[in-house]
């Protein structure tokens, strides 16, 4: 095993040196303790580590990809010394800093990762499965770790990625070409796979993604039927920006297949352990109400893309700005008013709280009295002077009884950081 490990420790650092890489705009806490780097598979967070790992010496990188299948013997050992006695073999003045990729496929990873760290070892791992990472960490590595959470990719980086570069005159002079790409992201997502495929391609390595979190991450991991698990999600994709009751949902799902709530339930409530979904809640609601009603968003727009028959640009819209707050805001909500108008976000932004309606286009009168009615309704709950209404490309200000709505093009938004 040890010839094995020196030969894998040698390639990676080999490879990490050469390794080209979009700069990701992710702050990485400064900290002696572990720290540990989550999110869906295939959003980046290897590449995240070969970042970290190149502002080291290449002799000081100690980098294991656990899902290296000439590291599944490691399984059968009573400990795993042999880690660090093959490095020390290969360099004996050196103390590593340890790079472990996909960590949740070592057994009692936890234990080990404990024993390091008490030995005073920089350590910085990745993991794909929220509810096992977490508890564990919770669990058995409190007050020693600190957890990030790594998304596919912003729409800066979907650029950085496609080497397409705009300055800030192209916000006014060149809108076209803007916009050409952000259809593309808003359509096919921020996988880095996807976003370097052609265009042809991009279904087909989408749903191979998916397939692998969906079979490996899902049906094998938490022994659920396929056809049930593949019903829940297709019923997630219609409600999509929609609030909804797992009762509901799975009334709709007890007319197509032999199942109950209770089972409904427990396949809803796996999703997001690969991090396939997200759900919030209403706000300030009675904890019984919260629970009962959610919103469920997706990932990444491109599982949107593979589970609708036909593309509904407006949820495909919302989806991907519900993204975007989720990276930003610790908490984000939907809005219910008093007389059950629907506000699509309200954020807390460090304590200042601000809503957020979101409208792919209000050309039509009716849409767009709808959407500041319900708005304004909610400013006023608030006692907020200030609403925002997120468009595709439409650009106003309406000042309404001492009220201010800024209509914004989400594509500016998202540019900002960039241009």
């Amino acid at each position: 095993m040890d010839e094995i490990l020196k030969r894998i420790l040698l390639e990676n650092q080999e490879l990490i040196l050469n390794k080209k890489l979009v700069h990701r705009k992710i702050h990485i806490v400064e900290t002696d303790n572990i720290t540990v780097l989550t999110g869906i598979r295939r959003c980046g967070k290897t590449y995240t580590l070969y970042e970290i790992a190149q502002s080291f010496d290449s002799e000081l990188i100690l980098f294991l990809d656990f899902e290296d299948e000439r590291l599944i013997a490691l399984n059968s050992l009573s400990d795993y010394d042999v880690i660090l006695d093959s490095y020390k073999i290969l360099f004996p003045d050196k103390k590593p800093i340890l790079f472990f990729d996909e960590i949740q496929n070592l057994n009692n990873w936890h234990f080990y990762l404990k024993r390091l760290h008490v030995q005073g070892y920089k350590i910085y791992v990745t993991g794909s499965n929220a509810n096992m990472i977490s508890r564990e960490i919770a669990t058995y590595l409190k007050g020693r770790s600190i957890e990030i959470n790594i998304y596919p990719f912003s729409f800066n980086e979907f650029l950085q990625l496609k080497k397409i570069k705009f300055q800030s005159k192209d916000v006014i002079l060149n809108q076209p070409s803007i916009l050409n790409a952000f259809e593309e992201y808003l359509t096919y997502g921020g996988f880095p796979e996807v976003i370097k495929a052609n265009l042809d391609d991009k279904r087909t390595i989408a749903k191979n993604i998916y397939n692998l979190l969906f079979y490996k991450d899902l049906v094998a991991k938490y022994d659920k039927d396929d056809y049930l698990l593949k019903l829940v999600v297709s019923k997630i994709a219609e409600n999509l920006t929609k609030e909804f009751s797992i009762s509901s949902l799975a009334k709709k799902i007890m007319a197509l297949h032999k199942t109950s709530i209770p089972t409904v339930t427990e396949y809803f409530n796996i999703l997001h352990k690969p991090f396939l979904t997200n759900n919030i809640y209403p706000f300030r609601e009675s904890f019984l109400h919260r629970e009962s009603k959610r919103k469920t968003y997706f990932a990444d727009n491109s599982f949107i893309f593979l589970n609708r028959v036909s593309p509904d640009k407006s949820r495909l819209f919302e989806n991907l700005i519900f993204i975007f707050l989720i990276k930003k805001y610790e908490e984000v909500f939907y809005y219910k008013t008093k007389n059950n108008k629907e506000v699509d976000f309200y954020v807390n932004a460090n304590e200042d709280w601000f809503l957020i309606q979101v409208a792919y286009s209000i050309e039509n009168n009716e849409t767009r009295d709808r959407e500041v009615k319900s708005l304004l309704k909610a400013m006023e709950e608030q006692n907020l002077s200030n609403g925002i209404i997120l468009t595709y490309n439409h650009s106003e200000e309406l000042n309404l009884d001492s009220k201010v709505i800024h209509i914004i093009p989400f594509w500016k938004v998202l540019l900002r950081d960039f241009i």
